[in-house]
């Protein structure tokens, strides 16, 4: 069994990038945590969330626990605010004691999967930075003493985008999510602050939510082309791990060099789903 860490800024970004490999993950028995940096209470545009975050938080939670129980994955939240994650000294030791914390004492996660640190958002490049720079610190001692230092450093790898500055993603591993693609999207609608509401709302779709109907329609357009654009990106590198066969919808992975660098034979038992 392993223990994979999947890290997003905000309650539902793991959902719509890599829950198809977290749900194969769980099938075969790996314990799975998402883990939100942020508690989510900026994202939305109705008075009454303006007025009182909270109200908007607990929704936001409630619909990460529930999306993540759809394939028997935990959730945790570090709770700072939304949009304005920072990388200083209390958000990294924050995250050290998350990552610490998750897995055997001393061990830690196997994996933990985190978006590039190119992005659109800075709650997102603000995630990334916070996760790397936890990684060298993990087995300090002296750092966070109160959690127990770990033995090892993690395997870390980004998630799949389209961003291509500073570089492209490069696609180290290609996983065929064909057989939950269903999930994902299932996983991904159970965000409908989100997806009913404010993403809807922020791209001038429709001034009203939102129907139940109408969400899953855009998500599962959404997705798919998303998930085709992952498999595009190993078709035009070179990678490591990638399934055989034909498929059409796929996650891709880029290895990070600040983790543990894994060998073939390592990936192949994470990401060689049958």
């Amino acid at each position: 069994m392993r223990f994979i860490l999947c890290v997003g800024a905000h309650p539902d970004d793991v959902e719509g990038s890599i829950c198809g490999t977290a749900a194969l993950m769980r099938q075969r028995g790996d314990t799975v945590r998402f883990l939100s940096v942020t508690d989510g209470s900026k994202g939305h545009f109705s008075p009454e969330y303006i007025q009182n975050p909270r109200l908007l938080v607990e929704r936001r939670m409630e619909e990460a626990h529930r999306a993540a129980s759809i394939v028997g994955a935990e959730f945790h939240c570090l709770g700072a605010p939304d949009g304005g994650v920072v990388v200083n000294p209390e958000t990294t030791a924050s995250m050290i004691r998350a990552i610490r914390s998750f897995g055997e004492p001393g061990r830690g996660p196997d994996l933990i999967l985190v978006n590039r640190l190119n992005d659109y958002h800075r709650d997102h490049r603000a995630t990334a930075q916070l996760v790397l720079d936890s990684v060298y610190l993990l087995t300090v001692p002296t750092v966070c003493p109160d959690v127990t230092p770990l033995r090892r450093m993690p395997v870390i790898m980004y998630w799949h985008d389209e961003f291509t500055e500073p570089v492209p993603f490069r696609a180290d591993v290609v996983v065929n999510i064909d057989s939950v693609m269903q999930t994902k999207i299932d996983m991904v609608c159970a965000h409908e602050s989100q997806f009913r509401e404010w993403i809807p709302y922020t791209m001038g779709r429709t001034p009203q939510p939102l129907t139940p109907r109408q969400m899953r329609e855009w998500v599962t357009e959404w997705m798919h082309r998303d998930a085709r654009s992952a498999r595009a990106s190993g078709e035009r590198g070179n990678p490591r791990i990638a399934p055989s066969g034909q498929f059409e919808f796929a996650e891709a992975f880029q290895i990070s060099e600040y983790g543990t660098r894994p060998a073939d034979d390592w990936l192949e038992e994470t990401f060689g789903f049958v």
